[in-house]
């Protein structure tokens, strides 16, 4: 797959990172030539220096055709532009950083895929921390929310089996693994296991709740 990531900002530069690590083919372009340069001799990831607005440059990162272009810049203006641009050029989706919530508006009427809110996900996931300590990693769609849970010892819901754990309406546990191998109704929870459940957005009061009784110790 091939992306191409407009901004080399510690984001930018983790997010190409792994996108290598998984396979993908990745470019990554900024206007810093020191920035590009630094990366270029420190990584696998391609870099070129130049000003994602232009259509040259987007043209001469392969922007037609690419699965994904990414805008990170610090400036909404030139995120928003680079993603019609993109977009018009003939990549397949664009995303951006929105780094100002007053202009979430005008990236949703433009149509951009996707919009992400910086300092909204870090303070979720900090959050999250503080009062959900057992969620190890969490992924969140529009209607509904993924938690991975790692059994510890002490944990309510250790030395219970699978079946006792029964979870409301709106939401469902995926799966209980040990070892690489799924538990099934029978058998016995253990610290070390994982668990993965979804919970329907609509359904999130009554997903902290459940996690509340089961999750925590004592």
């Amino acid at each position: 797959m091939h992306f191409i990531i407009a901004g080399l900002s510690g984001t930018g530069k983790n997010l190409a990172e792994l996108l290598v690590k998984e396979g993908s083919e990745v470019v990554v372009v900024d206007s810093d030539e020191a920035k590009c340069t630094e990366m270029a001799t420190s990584s696998d990831v391609m870099v070129m220096a130049g000003d994602a607005t232009q259509k040259s440059v987007l043209e001469a990162a392969r922007v037609s055709g690419a699965d994904a272009l990414v805008a990170l810049t610090n400036d909404d203006s030139d995120n928003l532009m680079i993603c019609m641009t993109a977009r018009e050029m003939g990549a397949k989706k664009v995303i951006s950083l929105v780094n100002d919530p007053v202009h979430m508006e005008t990236f949703k009427q433009a149509g951009i895929d996707f919009q992400v809110k910086p300092h909204a996900v870090v303070a979720k996931h900090i959050c999250r921390m503080i009062l959900q300590p057992y969620v190890k990693d969490s992924l969140s769609f529009e209607r509904a929310e993924i938690f991975a849970i790692e059994i510890e010892e002490g944990m309510k819901c250790a030395a219970r089996k699978v079946s006792e754990v029964r979870t409301p309406n709106g939401m469902k546990i995926l799966v209980i693994e040990r070892q690489g191998k799924y538990l099934s109704e029978d058998a016995e929870i253990e610290s070390g296991d994982w668990v993965t459940l979804i919970v329907d957005r609509k359904s999130t009061k009554k997903g902290v709740e459940f996690m509340g009784k089961w999750f925590t110790k004592g």
